[in-house]
């Protein structure tokens, strides 16, 4: 896609999303030129806010629930003369009419258009088989989700979290300092498996024991039973165990939103496939953020990234797109995750390493595992440890645009 071919005058821009690839492409979208109407679509009633601190503070926090900080200040908006609707979600995309149909029998046209959709928290299968998920099950995407599970703190005592990834650690780490009792299982042999080495498990699964943190690697849920009132008051699990519960987390990944792309006939692979451009395969159309499937210049392969980093380097290459201008050189991933005060920030992707680097002792509060392949640096993992970071992320960059 040539984005020459995209006029920063055109007509009405929309972006479907309001988290923080969909407030941050408009925005980009006014500052890089657009001229025309930009109108964002979010299906929340509330402003587009930051999403990270719904498993971290937010949970723990001891005043009245106001909820994560705006994106964006509301005057801001006005401003800038962006039209952000809320609770309004798209039920079909009509491609040939350029032609968005809304809930309430509404409809909006477009001239360009943004899918900054995100995605959902995945389902446990075992929880397929009921109507309706349990109503003491929890997951955490959302504001109004982070509320409920919040309230649940503070109204049973033992909590069972399924997944140890950043989200389930990250709950964990909330519930005890909430006074919880927490049960977490993992079907991996090790917490956070699929994304750190063997050094950075054993850390954090050090560190949440000592804090009262059962965690249970190599291990699935094999039954559960309902309450007449429709709640998970037990589960069985493939090592034999039962387990009392009060309320449950699942924590076990994304799904991304597709399907509204997909039913319109865009090109899905491991989320909605864009172009270096952020552009699908109708030109009209672009998509960012955790929905975007992409060829990551720096890893040579098609990658699908969840991050507010991410978010934002998309925004801002769509806003070029959009008005002919320039994109900036692909910047290295990074992500981070707080836990019982400890810094974890990770640079790059380490997928596919066949070798680490230890810097300082694991065994201490302070230490980075550096990822190889081929003898090429390709992530960092540090823990309390802002030296680490910053020096794997400038010689990945180095080596990447060199």
């Amino acid at each position: 896609m040539n984005s020459a071919e995209l006029s920063p005058s055109a007509g009405r821009l929309v972006v479907v999303g309001g988290g923080t690839a969909g407030a941050e492409a408009a925005f980009a979208a006014r500052s890089a030129g657009w001229e025309g109407e930009i109108v964002i679509l979010s299906d929340e009633p509330y402003p587009p806010y930051h999403r990270p601190p719904l498993s971290k503070d937010l949970l723990t926090a001891e005043s009245t629930f106001a909820g994560p900080d705006p994106l964006k200040g509301a005057p801001l908006y006005a401003k800038k003369n962006i039209d952000l609707r809320l609770g309004a979600a798209v039920e079909r995309i009509d491609r040939k009419n350029q032609v968005l149909h809304l809930n309430a029998a509404r409809t909006l046209s477009y001239d360009r258009l943004i899918l900054a959709v995100g995605g959902r928290a995945r389902i446990l299968p075992i929880l397929a088989r009921f109507d309706r998920q349990p109503s003491n099950v929890h997951v955490l995407r959302t504001m109004d989700e982070c509320a409920r599970l919040r309230t649940s703190f503070q109204t049973g005592k033992n909590l069972l979290i399924v997944g140890a990834g950043y989200i389930g650690l990250e709950v964990a780490a909330a519930a005890i300092k909430a006074g919880q009792r927490v049960v977490v299982l993992e079907a991996a042999p090790r917490v956070l498996a699929r994304v750190t080495a063997p050094e950075v498990s054993r850390f954090f699964q050090r560190e949440h024991a000592r804090r009262g943190v059962e965690i249970y690697t190599a291990t699935t849920i094999d039954d559960l039973s309902l309450t007449s009132d429709g709640k998970v008051d037990r589960v069985s699990t493939s090592d034999g165990a039962e387990y009392a519960i009060d309320n449950m987390v699942v924590g076990v990944g994304l799904e991304p939103h597709v399907q509204l792309a997909q039913d319109a006939g865009l090109e899905i692979g491991n989320g909605i496939v864009v172009d270096d451009d952020m552009v699908t395969s109708d030109p009209k159309i672009l998509a960012l953020g955790d929905c975007a499937d992409f060829h990551s210049e720096i890893y040579g392969r098609r990658v699908r990234i969840e991050s507010v980093a991410n978010a934002v380097e998309h925004a801002r290459r769509a806003a070029a797109t959009l008005t002919g201008g320039q994109p900036k050189a692909w910047q290295v991933p990074w992500f981070w995750s707080n836990q019982y005060g400890h810094s974890l920030k990770i640079v790059g992707l380490s997928t596919g390493y066949d070798d680490t680097r230890i810097i300082d002792d694991p065994e201490s509060d302070s230490f980075a595992v550096e990822y190889l392949r081929d003898g090429r640096l390709i992530a960092v993992d540090a823990i309390n440890h802002a030296a680490a970071f910053q020096s794997g992320k400038k010689r990945i960059s180095e080596i990447v645009h060199a």
